[in-house]
């Protein structure tokens, strides 16, 4: 080969490999730009949640006015029930479950030291708004319970008298027989939401002697101090979760029981349609409702009723001549004399409207399932 050949052959070769060294370059840069870029974008979106929860943390605490030492408390809660400390500072269960555990390693007592652990977790459940529990929440804990709760245990019936994290008080009958040291078995009842069934410890039972006060004399009662129940069995006795509502509602009877001695003149001469009467609801379910209104202008409405009900929970759902049965009425002193209380079923409800009418109870609620097994 001349030499000219092979120069030109050397310079040909020294750029082809000059090419590819480069371009092995320019990808191994453009790859290591890449990771860069993807590395700094995570830590910066990390950064900024930090940022964020901070924030979160910062105005929760403010709008509670909880102090530094507060903080550490529920920092220590959260830790201990392995949930982040935000959860523990703006949700209910994450709060209970880690709070119990908190408060595990400190045996029950009467009435705990403002220093006690116990205390000091009663005091962020009021400031951070988990005290009084709402009507219609499930109850997680017997430490939610409020006074004038109704109890039951053996038949006896009681009520809530005293709450706090380390028992809580119920005054009974003063013939009831619970004694110190007892394990019984106790009914709550909401009305707005469920029974359920508690499993407790009795830490002291007295007896209280009578007392007359200016406001009345009081008979001799039994006060029990009992031990909390973390995890109370719910049993819910209704098809459908039912929440307190209060909405404009109208209602006209379509037709009502005959008394005996109508019961001919009925069938001779069909009683012309009640004119609507306008009310308030009380709560909603699903499957039916309650209310109030005034009284019937000639008759008051009975039981066995069959109406038609208009009503808006909200701009999402408007109902209009819904029947239902009366399943219970009765007069009431409030909100002011002349007023019935009636609780209506609904009868023949499309699929459609029962599925918009549980929509909306659950956005009214803002809880647990729109509806569970059980009787209705």
């Amino acid at each position: 080969m001349r030499p000219i050949d092979q120069f030109l052959r050397s310079v040909q070769e020294s750029f082809a490999e000059n090419r590819a060294t480069n371009w092995g370059r320019v990808g191994l840069a453009i790859a290591v730009l890449v990771a860069i870029v993807v590395v700094t974008s995570a830590l910066i979106r990390r950064r900024r949640r930090r940022r964020a929860r901070a924030d979160q943390i910062q105005a929760v605490l403010a709008r509670a006015g909880l102090s530094n030492d507060d903080f550490g408390d529920l920092t220590r809660i959260a830790a201990v029930g392995e949930v982040p400390v935000l959860d523990v500072m703006t949700r209910l269960a994450p709060f209970e479950h880690a709070s119990a555990r908190w408060m595990a390693d400190e045996a029950p007592t009467i009435r705990p030291e403002p220093s006690s652990r116990f205390e000091r977790v009663r005091r962020l459940r009021r400031a951070l708004g988990f005290s009084p529990l709402s009507a219609h929440l499930w109850l997680l804990s017997t430490r939610e319970l409020a006074t004038d709760d109704s109890v039951s245990a053996g038949g006896v019936h009681g009520h809530v008298s005293e709450v706090n994290e380390a028992s809580f008080a119920v005054e009974w009958p003063v013939m009831a027989a619970f004694a110190q040291g007892d394990d019984i078995a106790l009914t709550i009842d909401r009305p707005d939401d469920a029974r359920y069934l508690s499993r407790v410890q009795v830490l002291q039972s007295e007896v209280v002697p009578a007392l007359t006060t200016a406001s009345g004399a009081r008979p001799s009662v039994r006060r029990t101090f009992l031990s909390h129940d973390e995890s109370p069995e719910r049993q819910q006795d209704r098809e459908f979760i039912r929440a307190r509502i209060s909405a404009p509602i109208k209602i006209q009877v379509i037709d009502a029981p005959a008394a005996a001695g109508e019961a001919r003149a009925a069938a001779a001469a069909p009683a012309p349609a009640a004119a609507p009467v306008m009310g308030t609801t009380v709560d909603v379910s699903a499957g039916g409702l309650s209310l109030n209104l005034p009284a019937w202008p000639t008759r008051a409405v009975v039981r066995g009723s069959h109406v038609r009900c208009w009503f808006t929970l909200d701009r999402q759902a408007t109902f209009e001549g819904l029947v239902a049965v009366v399943v219970d009425a009765r007069a009431v002193a409030v909100p002011r004399p002349g007023m019935q209380s009636l609780r209506l079923a609904f009868t023949a409800l499309p699929d459609a409207d029962r599925d918009r009418l549980a929509t909306a109870v659950a956005r009214h609620q803002g809880g647990p399932p729109v509806a569970t097994s059980g009787r209705g």
